[in-house]
């Protein structure tokens, strides 16, 4: 599988500053894997993360959001689109040596049955790859931070709640966490890391209320920017300012989000094999 090596930059073309980082990361560790067709991508959205990974098209992305599939259509990051929900994929046993699902599964709140489905979608010898939040992800933001530095406990918490629910968010879990979760539904995890360190959730979190218009935009014409060529000419200079200030650190350790390489539990070789 081909990949492109220039993801800051590309994502920055299309995507408001903090979500670009954040993809970043992803799309740098996601890179070091091995990608085997058929690859299926659960929770695909409008395509974009697949379109600035992948050098080429993928298999088949699905994504229940009609709106979102248009866009991803438009881009032409998948040979196939469908409009499903992640429990119900019409397709065959095994049939994907490779499933990936990018900031997914902690947007579903009955989550179970799309990690079932996958196990059955996933070919013998197949991978599964993940990345979701830590349950350090929904602290590590500034208003959290700061009324927890105050003393106020409380109001920390409350906030921390409304952050939950406004990004939709239900599953925050540590690496073990996580693991229990995948290992109910029939994975073993091959590997896992640890990324996005406080300072840059805490930057992403000061950078997100400056997409604002950016999302009004998405909402209105499907796209993160109302006119992208301009977006175009100053994105190199934004992602040449910020790539300093990031590193994916193997040995990163309570990150605000976790990668995981998982396989089937009956014919995974462990991590440490």
């Amino acid at each position: 599988m081909k990949f492109h090596d220039d993801f800051l930059e590309r994502y920055m073309n299309v995507a408001p500053l903090a979500l670009a980082i954040e993809r970043w990361f992803e799309c740098s560790i996601l890179a070091q894997q091995e990608f085997q067709r058929p690859i299926l991508d659960i929770g695909c959205g409008d395509g974009v993360f697949a379109s600035v990974l992948f050098a080429e098209p993928i298999d088949l992305g699905i994504d229940p959001d009609p709106k979102e599939l248009a866009r991803a259509q438009q881009l032409g990051g998948y040979h196939e689109l469908l409009e499903v929900r992640g429990d119900a994929i019409p397709r065959p046993d095994g049939s994907f040596k490779t499933i990936f699902s990018n900031s997914v599964l902690e947007h579903i709140e009955d989550v179970e049955p799309v990690l079932r489905e996958a196990k059955r979608l996933l070919a013998p010898g197949g991978t599964f790859y993940a990345t979701v939040p830590s349950h350090l992800f929904d602290h590590y933001n500034l208003p959290y931070q700061a009324l927890s530095t105050a003393g106020l406990s409380g109001p920390a918490e409350r906030y921390r709640v409304f952050f939950d629910k406004f990004w939709r968010h239900y599953h925050y879990h540590s690496v073990e966490g996580w693991a229990r979760l995948f290992g109910r539904n029939g994975f073993s995890v091959v590997d896992s890391q640890e990324y996005a360190p406080k300072t840059v959730c805490l930057l992403n979190d000061f950078l997100a209320p400056f997409a604002a218009p950016s999302m009004a935009a998405k909402k209105l014409k499907g796209r993160w920017f109302l006119f992208p060529q301009l977006r175009k000419l100053y994105a190199p200079l934004f992602a040449k300012a910020v790539k300093p200030l990031l590193n994916v650190d193997r040995d990163l350790r309570d990150g605000g989000i976790l990668f995981f390489k998982l396989a089937h539990a009956d014919g995974a070789r462990d991590k440490s094999s």
